[in-house]
């Protein structure tokens, strides 16, 4: 009897890793799908002014990194080039994306963390007396007539 109920808790237990592991492995975010869009917001300094963050492409570099492509500009000073862009660092922490660019000619590291699906939250790093600042971008829908 002992025997009978030791193989049904092994078999319980093996197939209880089994979906734990499936769980874990289909709650992983995707760079490649989930970066690629327009997201707009704010950085928390003395002049309001909004950012926009496109990005056209994610491409896998490695084990847990990836180089997007697009452009991150201040509110009403965006290019309006649609190919190439600056490169933006993406890596994968403890399931969470985490992206890495500097801005134009300021080179402000700007620091960003997918929360969600559709928000960018983290810093701008202004140095000197404003030092960083908190930044949070959310992903827009297509305008008609945008080309992928």
């Amino acid at each position: 009897m002992t025997r009978i109920v030791r193989i049904v808790l092994s078999i319980f237990s093996l197939q209880f890793l089994l979906i734990c592991g499936a769980t874990i492995s289909f709650g992983q975010v995707d760079p490649t799908k989930a970066l690629i869009g327009t997201w707009e917001g704010q950085v928390q300094v003395a002049k309001q002014m909004g950012r926009t963050l496109t990005i056209n492409s994610v491409k896998a570099k490695g084990e847990g990194e990836w180089v997007a492509r697009g452009r991150y500009a201040i509110e009403g000073l965006e290019s309006k080039e649609t190919t190439g862009g600056q490169a933006m660092s993406v890596s994968s922490k403890d399931n969470e994306i985490y992206i890495d660019l500097t801005t134009g000619n300021s080179k402000s590291p700007v620091k960003l963390k997918l929360v969600g699906e559709n928000k960018l939250e983290g810093t701008t790093d202004f140095g000197g007396k404003t030092g960083e600042r908190k930044t949070v971008l959310e992903k827009v829908a297509p305008k008609a007539g945008d080309v992928k």
